[in-house]
């Protein structure tokens, strides 16, 4: 089904040219009683022609509206910032709390064109599974650059820039060591946020990498047009970092998020003008009355990187108990937010591919 938010004008005004041509076709060939056999066959073949453009159109049209989106840098570039330039600046060579490791940074194509341009910036946790298939844990990635440049090309990324044009988006992978071989430092860094490695996580994000970023590229840096994103425990950090730097950051899209308890107190009693004035998306999937998440998708394991891909087939479900808590919270506090439920949807990359492109449109659109 293709969704009427994002129709491609030119595209849909070809469709119906076709289509009102196919109707003539159809018309003119049932009318006439006297046309020559010859004439009748060039009918038949126009006819024919017109119907297999028409198929071949809604094919392009599907694919050009729906996800999943392209993968990779869809014309864009990376630059790689090292650790030495951030983690270990900000660790004074400490690395116990937060482990140092590289940062990427994807310019969209406009970057280079438009060498006057500033650039709104998106934040992402685990940034190495948002753009390209082969660095996603999974083999597949979000395809967020792909999403993004399809959204600039049919102009409906509203709140970015002139031309606009995708945001700069920063990369900010997770850490995969573990703690003593059982517990993952990501689930640390993006846990509960009156632990320690959050609060230092969200601070150096806040106090290290932006105004790294905002130094070295053509950033847009006021709050507003500051926006982060993430999945899982990674919406959870993404949450926590408008909480604890609200004059940093405005805008948050959360897929299927893992809230904990701290971040629901904090919601439920921090300062109302905290979050008044934030954008902030939530998603999830999971089982929904007769929908329900089935135990294994075959295609989840087609990807050409890794054979292997965990459906978390529980997992949204399981997490729904805390996302309606946070929108209870929300709620009771008068803070706006925008939440999709999608039935059936499972908890990883491949799934949030599919919807990419509504916390995308929630947060630039």
């Amino acid at each position: 089904m293709i969704s009427p938010r994002s129709k491609s004008p030119l595209l849909f005004a070809a469709l119906s040219i076709i289509i009102s041509h196919c109707h003539a076709y159809s018309s003119t060939r049932s009318s006439s009683k006297s046309i020559s056999s010859n004439q009748s066959y060039r009918r038949k073949r126009q006819l024919e022609v017109l119907q297999k453009a028409k198929q071949s159109l809604l094919k392009t049209l599907e694919e050009e509206l729906n996800g999943p989106f392209p993968d990779g840098l869809n014309g864009g570039r990376i630059v790689t910032i090292p650790a030495s330039a951030h983690y270990i600046k900000h660790n004074k060579n400490n690395n116990l709390i937060l482990p140092a490791r590289d940062i990427k940074v994807w310019l969209p194509k406009e970057y280079d064109d438009n060498p006057t341009l500033h650039f709104p910036v998106l934040y992402c946790h685990d940034g190495q599974n948002a753009i390209q298939d082969a660095s996603s844990w999974t083999g597949y990635s979000w395809r967020l650059a792909g999403a993004l440049t399809r959204l600039s090309q049919r102009n409906q990324l509203k709140q970015t820039n002139a031309v606009n044009a995708p945001p700069i988006v920063v990369l900010m992978p997770c850490a995969e060591e573990r703690i003593g071989f059982l517990v993952p430092r990501r689930h640390l860094e993006y846990g509960d946020i009156s632990s320690a490695f959050a609060q230092s996580h969200a601070d150096f994000v806040a106090l290290t990498l932006k105004p790294l970023i905002d130094s070295t590229f053509r950033t847009m840096k006021e709050k507003e047009h500051t926006s982060v994103i993430g999945s899982s425990l990674g919406g959870q950090a993404s949450l926590h970092l408008l909480i604890r730097h609200p004059d940093l950051f405005g805008k948050a899209a959360c897929m299927s998020p893992a809230f904990q308890p701290s971040i629901l107190t904090s919601v439920a009693t921090l300062p109302l003008e905290i979050l008044q004035d934030k954008i902030i998306y939530m998603d999830n999937g999971g089982d929904v009355d007769d929908v329900k998440v089935p135990m294994v998708d075959p295609i989840d394991h087609f990807s050409t990187h890794h054979w292997w891909n965990p459906g978390y087939w529980w997992l949204d479900s399981q997490l729904q108990p805390g996302i309606d808590a946070m929108k209870m919270a929300l709620d009771i506090r008068g803070i706006k937010y925008d939440y999709k439920k999608f039935a059936g949807g499972r908890h990883n990359e491949r799934t949030w591919a599919l919807r990419i492109d509504e916390p995308l449109l929630s947060l630039f659109g």
